[in-house]
């Protein structure tokens, strides 16, 4: 046999730099991957079904082959039922809208439950009829695994990376099942190859499970988990891969405060509805930032001092638009008090904060006092940079 019985996708967690909220109003923003991944695993099962396990929540259902193929070709996720409104299902309906076809149902309390499987089989459908694919032949059971090292609602992009490794999942698996991907051609294949049109479908599945999860996505979440590399972003045009000429060391530190975005995000569009000059000019001075801290990335001139100055000012016009936590807040003033300057990513309102680190910062005193005040404060951190490459696949047996 050819087959190939089992495979991983990852995709890495992402910060946003700066531009947080602004880019949601067409302001650039830079982002870029960090060393924390989600992955899904595919694995061939005897039987005739299929299980989406979801380990981070932790929760798994199934369906059987029989009610899977009926699904694919009862809906249609692809031409008729579009992420907003298929969002309004999830959200008015008391049923979940795929009940007949899964067993066990998400527990009625638990969105967390009633997202990740309705994302989940929305986008299998979605990427199966786009792909041509209505109907899987007997055999043809699976599992599909997904777990994230990051805080789901931290703030570094978990959602998108989901999102990311469901549509590399379910489109590998349609390649797999036209006898495009086998066991034979599986181990040199590449997500990353030369067909920029792959990329290119796997993000835009991405957003739309990122419109399920938070109606009014930026698009930058998904374009960093897919392509990974440090990008200036705005909304509606294409990506600019920056020219680093900065190490970016951080620290992220994780307040453990979960947030809804789609609630912050909504927070920010009332603010701006009441005061739009006030608002307007906040978010214009946010884009001006960003164009400057672009500037001295692009420097091969060590700009590290300059680069702090903006974090500190980027943070307060981010206070400035109410997105910051007393969680947030404490963090900011731990490192205040041990001289380095931090501010939040992400859509705020806990989640997590980012503490901009010199090169030296290893051989400083302050730094380990920084780690110790954090810990003691209830607080997880890691040290990583900014960099790295996107959603990748490997054929494990």
């Amino acid at each position: 046999m050819n087959t190939l019985n089992a495979f991983e996708i990852s995709a890495p967690g992402k910060v946003i730099l700066h531009g947080e909220h602004s880019v949601v109003y067409g302001k650039p923003a830079i982002a870029g991957p960090i060393g924390l991944r989600t992955y899904l695993t595919y694995k061939k099962l005897d039987n005739p079904e299929i299980i989406l396990d979801f380990a981070s929540i932790p929760f798994s259902s199934k369906l059987s082959l029989e009610s899977f193929n009926q699904f694919l070709q009862q809906h249609n996720c692809h031409s008729e039922l579009q992420p907003l409104e298929f969002l309004s299902k999830l959200r008015t309906s008391e049923e979940f809208p795929f009940a007949r076809y899964v067993s066990p149902q998400p527990a009625q309390d638990s969105t967390k439950q009633r997202y990740s499987l309705g994302v989940a089989l929305y986008l299998i459908n979605r990427i199966f009829r786009c792909e041509g694919i209505e109907s899987l032949p007997d055999g043809s059971g699976f599992q599909l695994t997904i777990q994230s090292v990051m805080s789901i609602g931290a703030g570094l992009g978990s959602s998108a990376g989901y999102g990311v490794c469901v549509s590399a999942g379910a489109y590998i698996v349609t390649k797999m099942a036209k006898g495009e991907l086998i066991a034979a051609n599986a181990l040199t294949y590449s997500l990353q190859g030369d067909d920029p049109e792959v990329l290119k479908k796997i993000s835009q599945w991405a957003f739309d499970s990122e419109v399920v999860m938070h109606e009014r996505p930026s698009g930058i979440d998904n374009t960093i988990c897919t392509y990974g590399n440090l990008i200036k972003f705005r909304k509606g045009e294409p990506f600019e891969s920056l020219k680093l000429r900065q190490q970016i060391n951080i620290l992220i530190v994780d307040t453990k405060v979960s947030r809804t975005t789609s609630k912050l995000v909504a927070n920010v569009a009332e603010l701006k509805d009441r005061h739009p000059k006030l608002m307007e000019s906040i978010l214009d001075a946010m884009g001006h930032l960003v164009d400057d801290v672009v500037e001295f990335l692009e420097d091969d001139r060590d700009q590290f001092e300059a680069l702090r100055t903006l974090v500190a000012v980027n943070n307060n016009l981010l206070r400035a638009i109410g997105v910051s936590h007393l969680s947030l807040e404490k963090v900011f003033q731990l490192a205040e008090s041990s001289g380095f300057d931090a501010k939040l990513t992400g859509a705020g309102g806990g989640g997590c904060a980012l503490v901009f680190l010199p090169k030296d910062y290893e051989n400083r005193k302050e730094f380990g006092q920084l780690k110790e005040k954090l810990t003691a404060a209830g607080f997880s951190w890691m040290v990583t940079n900014i960099g790295g490459r996107g959603v990748e696949f490997k054929a494990t047996e």
